[in-house]
């Protein structure tokens, strides 16, 4: 049963979003921010950090694809596609949104094959630490339902077991 979210729940997931590619492009401005400045709108403070402009657009993404992720993992609009495909078509939908921001905001060259690998490589690796997190907090959440329900059935035993013995305490 999926648990009703409300508006609070999709802006606590957009400042996550946001507050973790922050925190990654803030590192990445301290190793490369000054190579990196000439060829990036990003970077284009160097490694002193991120201008108001990158982070307002950076918040936009993270918007979008907390949306998206809202489209496609939320059983009410997509009912009957598998986990697998709404997976894909939601990475394919945050790439295209990523790939549309870096030529509208010059996030990076888009036409070198470095800039692409660099931004592949970099998503694969945001993507499957992701994923893995994502895991670990439903494997988390799985063993907590398994714990209550163990305890739940425990105290309908012992319920049964009182009833059945007329009520009374020995």
């Amino acid at each position: 049963m999926e648990e009703r979210k409300t508006v609070f729940d999709y802006l606590g997931q957009v400042f996550i979003t946001f507050g973790f590619s922050i925190v990654l492009l803030n590192i990445l401005c301290a190793f490369v921010g000054e190579s990196a400045q000439e060829v990036s709108t990003i970077f284009s403070m160097g490694n002193k950090g991120l201008s108001a402009a990158t982070m307002a657009q950076f918040f936009a993404v993270s918007v979008c694809i907390t949306a998206l992720q809202a489209l496609f993992f939320t059983d009410r609009v997509i009912r009957k596609m598998s986990a697998a495909l709404r997976l894909f078509f939601m990475v394919i939908s945050v790439v295209g949104v990523i790939s549309v921001c870096a030529l509208m905001f010059g996030w990076f060259p888009v036409n070198m094959w470095q800039s692409w690998a660099g931004f592949f490589i970099s998503f694969a690796l945001c993507f499957a630490g992701s994923l893995c997190l994502m895991i670990l907090k439903e494997q988390t959440e799985n063993r907590k339902m398994e714990e209550a329900l163990r305890r739940l059935q425990e105290r309908e035993k012992s319920r049964y077991q009182e009833f059945g013995n007329g009520g009374k305490n020995d």
